[in-house]
C-alpha cells in the first residue's frame, strides 16, 4: 500500500512557504526519498485551517477566469500549475463528495472514479484536509510483469483497506500502488504535491476490472488515438503515409500502436487489416505483438470494425 508518514507537528504555513521550500530544495518528485523528505511542509500546509478557503475566494472574484489553464475535472482545484519550463512538480486540492451528497446522486460514482480499480504513472504525495476522506482498498502488482493489453490477467495482492483521514499523509507510489476508491461518508478534501514528468506521457496508466483481476483499459492522458482515427478517416491522401511513418519512428510504443490500429480501422478490407496487423511481427515489444494478435483475432472473427 502506499507509505504512511506519521508527522503530528501543529505549525501551519502558507502556499507560498510550501512552493518556496520546493524550488529552493533539490526536490525530485520521482525519488521516493525526496517525497517522503518534503512530506512534513505539506502537512504544515494541511495545518492552515483557511488558505484553500482565501484561494477560492480569490478566484470567485474573477470568475470569468476561475481555473484558467487547469485541464482536470471541476473536481481538481489547482493550487500551484508546473508554470516554470522544467517544473517536474504541481500542487492542486481534490474535492470528494460524500455518499449522500446530491452531486454524486446526480453524477454517478464514475465521475469521481469511485469503485475503479486503478494504478498510478507518476508518484504523488497526499494529505487529508477536510473531512472523514475517501476509503480505499489498496492493493499491490508488479508492472513489469504485465503486458499492457486490456483483458490481460493480473495478479492484484491486497494490502489494506482505510480511509484518508485529516491530516494523514501518503505517498502513492507509481506503478505500484493500485487503490479502489470508496465515497467518504460526508464531502472531503485533500491536497497532493504531484509529480509532474514524461512518465505520465510515456508510462502506461492502468484501470483494472471491479474484482481486480484483470487490467480493463488504458487511461493515458492522450489525445493520440482520437487524432489518428480522424486523420484516418479523412480524404488528405496524404494521413497514410504520415500514419505509417508515426508506426514506424515514434519512440512511444503505445503511440505507434495507435497509429497502426487507425489504419487498421480504415482498411479497405479485412484481409488489408490482417495484414497490418503482421507488420508488429519481429518488434520487441512484448504490448504491442500482444496487441497486435489481439487485433487480429478480433477481425477473423469478425469484431474489430474495418471501413470497407
Amino acid at each position: 500500500m502506499p507509505i504512511r508518514v506519521n508527522d503530528t507537528n501543529s505549525t501551519a504555513i502558507n502556499l507560498s512557504d510550501l512552493v518556496e521550500h520546493l524550488q529552493q530544495e533539490p526536490f525530485d518528485p520521482r525519488d521516493h526519498a525526496s517525497m517522503l523528505d518534503v512530506a512534513p511542509m505539506l502537512k504544515r500546509l494541511s495545518n492552515n485551517r483557511t488558505f484553500l478557503s482565501d484561494l477560492i475566494c480569490e478566484e470567485l472574484k474573477d470568475n470569468r477566469n476561475i481555473q484558467a489553464g487547469n485541464d482536470y475535472t471541476p473536481q481538481v482545484f489547482m493550487l500551484h500549475p508546473p508554470q516554470r519550463a522544467g517544473q517536474n512538480y504541481f500542487i492542486r486540492a481534490c474535492f470528494w463528495p460524500g455518499s449522500q451528497d446530491d452531486i454524486l446522486a446526480a453524477s454517478g460514482d464514475g465521475a469521481f472514479f469511485y469503485g475503479v480499480p486503478h494504478d498510478h504513472n507518476f508518484n504523488f504525495l497526499t494529505v487529508g484536509y477536510q473531512g472523514p476522506g475517501y476509503g480505499s482498498d489498496y492493493f499491490e502488482y508488479d508492472y513489469s510483469s504485465v503486458t499492457g493489453i486490456p483483458g490481460e490477467k493480473v495478479d492484484l495482492v491486497h494490502t489494506e483497506s482505510s480511509s484518508l483521514a485529516e491530516g494523514e499523509i501518503l505517498l502513492y507510489r507509481a506503478f505500484t500502488d493500485v487503490h479502489r476508491q470508496i465515497p467518504p461518508e460526508r464531502f472531503s478534501i485533500s491536497i497532493n504535491i504531484m509529480e509532474h514528468s514524461l512518465r505520465s506521457v510515456t508510462m502506461n496508466q492502468y484501470e483494472f476490472s471491479p474484482e481486480a483481476t484483470a487490467i480493463s483499459s488504458v487511461i493515458n492522458r492522450s489525445s493520440a488515438s482520437t487524432m489518428f482515427m480522424i486523420a484516418a478517416g479523412s480524404s488528405d491522401g496524404q494521413a497514410p503515409e504520415i500514419l505509417m511513418d508515426i508506426f514506424k519512428s515514434h519512440p512511444m510504443e503505445r503511440v505507434r500502436m495507435a497509429a497502426l490500429e487507425a489504419l487498421i480501422a480504415h482498411s479497405q478490407s479485412a484481409q488489408d487489416a490482417l495484414n497490418l496487423t503482421g507488420l508488429v511481427r519481429g518488434c520487441s515489444s512484448s504490448f504491442m505483438r500482444g496487441r497486435a494478435r489481439q487485433i487480429a483475432l478480433r477481425i477473423e472473427e469478425g469484431a474489430f470494425h474495418v471501413d470497407r
